[in-house]
């Protein structure tokens, strides 16, 4: 079995605000109960193992923590930049599955190469006609009538933390969003986010997603 991973954004040295923390404790914690039948493992003590290096003390930092049955395996730090994004091609699979964060993103990966391929960004995935998540953010949708108002896919692949958190302070709103709402006009604007991105850093007008034409 691939290990798990969690995700944590450094930004000149200082961990994520209290609430942020907490949800990613949680995530750990209910990984380790539901995957693998295991106490959780304390977040704080995984890192104070690997302390941030020195030379990565400013700027922002993505830390990475793997871990499996026998609790932290790794922890790794690298500096971080924003991706840019300005296009999106949406495409159905039913098969894919990530509700626990794997180190494993084979899946996620093909279709982001699919996407790349096809000229556009990344791939806004559709599973059973339903739209989730890209393959590396959560999102959320503007309605064109209620510029204050966003919604979310309320059965993402991956609950993010970012997401948990925007729900809890009813920034989004989760709905079902079919396929056939990316052309409605219903909505506006997309919005990607995850640990790594902050709500409203990344988005697009809704004519930059666009429909393939075939799935396989």
């Amino acid at each position: 079995m691939y290990p798990c991973v969690e995700t944590i954004r450094i930004v000149d040295g200082q961990l994520p605000p209290p609430a942020i923390w907490a949800l990613h404790q949680e995530r750990v914690a209910r990984t380790c109960r539901e995957l693998y039948g295991v106490a959780p493992f304390d977040l704080r003590e995984a890192l104070a193992a690997r302390p941030l290096p020195e030379t990565l003390r400013s700027g922002t930092v993505k830390c990475r923590i793997l871990y499996g049955p026998t609790g932290c395996t790794a922890t790794e730090y690298a500096p971080y930049r924003p991706p840019r994004i300005g296009s999106l091609v949406a495409v159905e699979d039913d098969s894919l599955e990530y509700r626990f964060k794997y180190s494993d993103r084979s899946s996620l990966t093909a279709w982001h190469e699919r996407a790349v391929a096809a000229g556009c960004d990344d791939a806004l995935l559709i599973r059973r006609g339903e739209v989730t998540d890209t393959t590396f953010c959560n999102v959320a949708f503007r309605v064109a009538e209620s510029p204050s108002e966003w919604h979310t896919p309320a059965a993402p692949l991956l609950c993010g933390t970012l997401r948990e958190r925007l729900l809890q302070t009813g920034q989004i709103v989760p709905c079902n969003i079919p396929l056939t709402a990316l052309t409605s006009g219903f909505y506006d604007r997309v919005a990607l986010f995850n640990a790594m991105n902050d709500f409203g850093s990344i988005t697009l007008p809704m004519q930059q997603i666009h429909i393939a034409p075939t799935c396989p």
